[in-house]
């Protein structure tokens, strides 16, 4: 197997890995990957694997408790800055914000709640 087969027998393994179960969120367009990564049962902490698809419309939102993005793949735009792979974004209860992917591909990040979370679509 030459090198360049070996490589895409590896992407086609991760991208299976990575299949997400869709969510329908109030905020979005249309739907987006979600996996529960963690839910703390004494905290509520709840963690997320997400995937924005590509040319996701977002509306501002916001959140009851404070939580982190962590961006593994592709761009995002968070709050008018765009951010890539190895970005770390944290956001304070009750703090409008607004995040979505930024170009032709996906966006693959990983969402920390820091409690059991509401989401609050706000206006601009």
């Amino acid at each position: 197997m030459t090198l360049s087969e070996q490589r895409r027998a590896h992407r086609r393994r991760r991208s299976r890995w990575l299949d997400l179960p869709e969510s329908h969120q109030s905020v979005y367009d249309q739907p987006i990957g979600l996996r529960p990564l963690y839910l703390d049962p004494d905290s509520g902490a709840e963690h997320y694997l997400v995937r924005y698809p590509p040319g996701l419309v977002a509306q501002r939102h916001r959140h009851n408790v404070a939580h982190t993005i962590v961006v593994l793949e592709g761009e995002m735009a968070v709050n008018g800055r765009v951010v890539g792979p190895g970005a770390f974004c944290h956001f304070p209860a009750g703090e409008p914000m607004h995040h979505t992917s930024t170009s032709d591909r996906h966006s693959l990040f990983v969402i920390i709640f820091h409690g059991p979370f509401d989401v609050e679509a706000v206006e601009d």
